[in-house]
């Protein structure tokens, strides 16, 4: 095309045409076209969306679809893109996370798995102590070989109804033959109560440990 049309001109037109064509509009794209034009942004359709399938660990109910933390902790796995993780990081504000959050609840999301960390562990007892939300954390745990249990207990006191050794360290921990510390981790997180898991980047870690 010889015109030259940005993305803002683009959508303007695109919600011009018939209804047919409007409706082939993502749900972000009408919303950011109902922000140009300072109209109320639509609401996702149907309102909330309950009744996820759920599953069970020991007595606790998860939803089959949960939260990742990566984003809300600024890991974006995005290769070469340097800038991604600090746009993240400057995107998920407290108040951004609060109304992420929420979203899942509203949609039947009942768990977020997130790494054990300051940042969340504030984040945690912000939306819970703040906001009045019931969403649960399974932490992200690391070990070493001096204290292989600290994170997890740390975890565990910061209401996270389960835990599991991140997958690098269970993977690391099995190729130095140190599967009795991974067990240790394992049984500390199920004997103080919570759910217990361990991560390994390789299906050997599972097998061995």
């Amino acid at each position: 095309m010889s015109e030259n049309i940005n993305r803002r001109n683009f959508l303007q037109k695109s919600a011009a045409l018939s209804t047919g064509a409007a409706l082939a509009l993502s749900f972000e794209e009408t919303a950011l076209l109902a922000a140009m034009t300072n109209k109320p942004a639509p609401r996702m359709p149907g309102g909330s969306i309950k009744g996820l399938p759920m599953g069970k660990i020991g007595n606790v109910k998860i939803s089959r679809m949960f939260a990742g933390g990566n984003l809300i902790s600024g890991f974006a796995h995005s290769r070469d893109l340097i800038y991604v993780s600090s746009l993240l990081n400057k995107y998920f504000t407290d108040d951004k996370v609060m109304e992420t959050f929420e979203i899942c609840e509203e949609c039947g999301i009942n768990t977020a798995i997130l790494r054990l960390d300051e940042h969340c562990i504030r984040i945690m007892n912000k939306y819970w102590n703040d906001r009045g939300g019931k969403l649960q954390w399974i932490a992200q745990v690391k070990m070493t070989s001096d204290d292989p249990t600290g994170e997890a207990k740390a975890a565990i006191d910061n209401g996270a109804i389960g835990a599991y050794v991140h997958g690098g360290g269970g993977r690391t921990f099995f190729e130095k033959s140190r599967g009795d510390l991974l067990g240790k981790a394992v049984e500390f997180i199920k004997q103080n109560g919570a759910s217990a898991g361990l991560g390994g980047h390789k299906v050997e870690v599972a097998q061995g440990w």
